[in-house]
């Protein structure tokens, strides 16, 4: 008996130390699954909780939207040359999961690997102009541009959110993955420098990942292990919140909010995200686009157009803003937020799109047939269906017929890069970083993988993709000018055109930027601090895990 005890107590002196439950298993609900875990070629949100705890980034933003090295790669950066180089100083004695040590060299062989236009990086576009990437020495690496990108530092935070080590990709499998690229190596073993380390994945049920022991941040991570369970009914994932099942959820309903609030042993947090919601148009197909038999037809072109008109001002985005989100959102006059000194003056000066006697005139000038249904798909998770159900009915109001479609993410989007049979998508979109110039990139600027269908001829196009509504090749050109800008007012004021632009063509709808609504059992600590508008789980910044 005496020796039972004496083992109780040591047990016990294993599992408490100051009162702090060691070794408990934290539980992380999320409300859909990831695509892939190779921080390349990720697209989705989901993915990005995973990278964010498995990889280190090379530099990343705050909640203030300024650039940190707080837990990045990079521990100090040098501008020369009037923004057209950048030195980075890495940090030393840092490991891979696989034991590797992290050098220059990895880097060099990140950035290159996107570039290579083989590899189709759908991010590749927000590195910027590069000119040449030399290893200074085993810290220390310097990137020359052809032309000042003084952006380089708020895109790479996305664009290199993820270190691997060299020759990490490998090579890429036969089959597409649900965004449309081909995965690698890392898609289903991902191997990173960051605080955790992948142990399993069980798709449809969880994701597992354990402490990485070698990490260079003392004391860091906090917690021994990490379960991200894949919960795809809102109801049942804000249950697990509330019974403690799980410690943390990455998305709480504005409806909820209030209540949730209230609750004993949880704690919530508001802010103004980056999460837009979009109803994205085919362009490619009527009535909001062309078939390839009509390029340039004007008339079938100006009847999509109307049509295109018709539907920015018939959705009335104040009541989905009430209704769904209980006000929490700000309402979009273009692309970028509605406030910004970014956002174009002549938009701001329009006013708020909805405008029932415009969408009337551009509805007859389209000269619809209203026996004709508009289909529109929404990912059946979270909001997306209701809101899809609040733009039948407001359509229904000016006798258009809608039927809405509920799939699973990976098929919508799925059907709406690869398939011109669909009207209208209702999803949203996570912003890539702060600059504006960056949400008009992953937008609109791809000729290929493009949201609307919006393309134009050349080389590069895909076999079974066709020219579009026109604009796209000057739209790319604007941009390609305005990213290499050195002067912020000229910048501003070639943003603020291609803002004008899409707008008035009506390329997609962007409908409104949501707060975030963060919640979490009290009984993880720290966690809070390390929250940003990105809408991210960063675990690091975890100090104390007292159980579940």
């Amino acid at each position: 008996m005496k020796n039972y005890k004496i083992g109780l107590i040591a047990l016990l002196g294993v599992l408490l130390v100051g009162g702090v439950v060691i070794g408990k298993e934290l539980h992380v609900g999320i409300g859909t699954e990831p695509w892939d875990l190779d921080p390349a070629i990720r697209t989705d949100t989901a993915s990005g909780y995973l990278i964010e705890n498995i990889y280190d980034p090379i530099i990343e933003l705050d909640r203030n939207r300024e650039v940190t090295t707080k837990f990045a790669l990079t521990r100090e950066y040098d501008w020369k040359n009037n923004k057209k180089t950048i030195v980075l100083h890495l940090r030393e004695g840092v490991k891979f999961h696989d034991g590797t040590d992290f050098t220059a060299a990895d880097v060099k062989y990140n950035i290159n690997w996107q570039l290579n236009p083989d590899n189709n990086a759908p991010n590749a576009g927000l590195l910027g102009p590069i000119e040449n990437v030399e290893v200074v020495d085993e810290y220390t690496l310097r990137v020359d541009f052809e032309k000042p990108f003084p952006q380089a530092l708020m895109r790479w935070s996305r664009a290199l959110d993820g270190i691997v080590p060299e020759g990490g990709h490998g090579n890429r499998s036969k089959e597409k993955g649900v965004a449309g690229f081909a995965g690698t190596q890392l898609s289903r073993n991902p191997v990173g420098t960051g605080p955790f380390e992948f142990v399993d994945w069980v798709s449809g049920s969880h994701i597992t990942l354990k402490k990485f022991d070698d990490y260079w941040a003392e004391g860091v991570p906090a917690v021994d292990k990490v379960v991200f369970d894949i919960i795809p009914d809102q109801s049942a994932l804000e249950a697990a919140l509330i019974s403690g099942s799980v410690d943390i959820i990455d998305k709480l309903p504005h409806k909820d909010f209030a209540t949730i609030k209230r609750m004993p042993n949880i704690e919530t947090e508001k802010m103004l995200g980056t999460l837009t919601e979009v109803a994205y148009l085919n362009l490619g197909a009527p009535p909001f686009g062309i078939t390839e038999e009509q390029v340039g037809d004007q008339e079938a072109v100006e009847r999509a157009l109307n049509m295109r008109k018709f539907l920015y001002h018939a959705i009335n985005r104040e009541e989905i803003k009430e209704q769904l989100f209980y006000g929490m959102a700000e309402i979009q006059h273009g692309p970028w937020y509605p406030n910004s000194d970014w956002t174009s003056p002549k938009l701001k000066k329009a006013g708020r799109p909805y405008n029932p006697e415009l969408a009337r005139q551009h509805l007859e000038k389209a000269g619809y047939d209203k026996d004709e249904e508009i289909r529109i798909m929404a990912t059946k998770a979270q909001w997306f269906v209701d809101m899809a159900t609040i733009i039948q009915e407001q359509l229904r109001q000016f006798g258009v017929s809608v039927e809405v479609i509920p799939v699973d993410k990976a098929t919508l989007f799925d059907r709406l890069y690869e398939t011109f049979d669909w009207e209208i998508a209702i999803e949203d979109w996570g912003l890539n970083d702060f600059t504006p110039s960056s949400w008009l990139w992953s937008g609109y600027y791809r000729n290929n993988h493009n949201h609307n269908h919006w393309h134009h001829e050349s080389p590069d196009l895909a076999d079974h993709l066709h020219e579009t509504v026109p604009g796209h090749e000057k739209f790319q050109e604007m941009y390609d000018k305005a990213v290499v800008e050195p002067d912020t007012q000229k910048r501003k004021e070639l943003i603020w055109e291609m803002e004008e632009m899409v707008t008035d063509k009506v390329i997609q709808v962007d409908m409104m930027y949501l707060y975030n609504i963060y919640a979490w059992r009290s009984t993880v600590k720290g966690f809070g601090d390390g929250l940003t508008p990105m809408g991210n789980l960063n675990l690091a910044y975890i100090t104390e895990f007292t159980g579940n």
